[in-house]
């Protein structure tokens, strides 16, 4: 099962920013990731440092994530992929629950520097 890319660009610079439209679980030719939450969630993360190197950005340029859970139970499982992706410096964040499109758990949301340090 494939899904159809939203109609939005993946994302946008404004100045010394860029801002990512919302990332889901997908692969290469926009088939949802199946498996646990945390395979779902780590494809989330892929598709942001993909996008981000599109952009120009790094991941260690991140400054927030918004995420959206479809489950706030999954908040543990979120949280461990969350210290993988981020051992040290760690971006601001906010979780939120949220119906989200089906087959979905996570969407990430983020925002980015563009300049020499953030």
């Amino acid at each position: 099962m494939s899904v159809t890319p939203p109609p939005a660009p993946a994302f946008r610079r404004q100045g010394n920013l860029v801002l990512l439209s919302g990332q889901v679980g997908v692969d290469e030719n926009w088939r949802p990731v199946i498996g646990t939450f945390q395979d779902e969630a780590r494809a989330a993360f892929a598709n942001v440092r993909r996008v981000l190197a599109d952009a120009g950005a790094r991941p260690d340029r991140i400054l927030k994530i918004t995420a959206y859970l479809a489950d706030l139970d999954d908040w543990t499982a979120y949280n461990e992929v969350w210290t993988e992706e981020f051992p040290d410096r760690r971006p601001a964040r906010t979780t939120i629950g949220a119906r989200l499109v089906t087959p979905f758990r996570v969407e990430l949301d983020v925002v980015a520097w563009l300049g020499d340090t953030p």
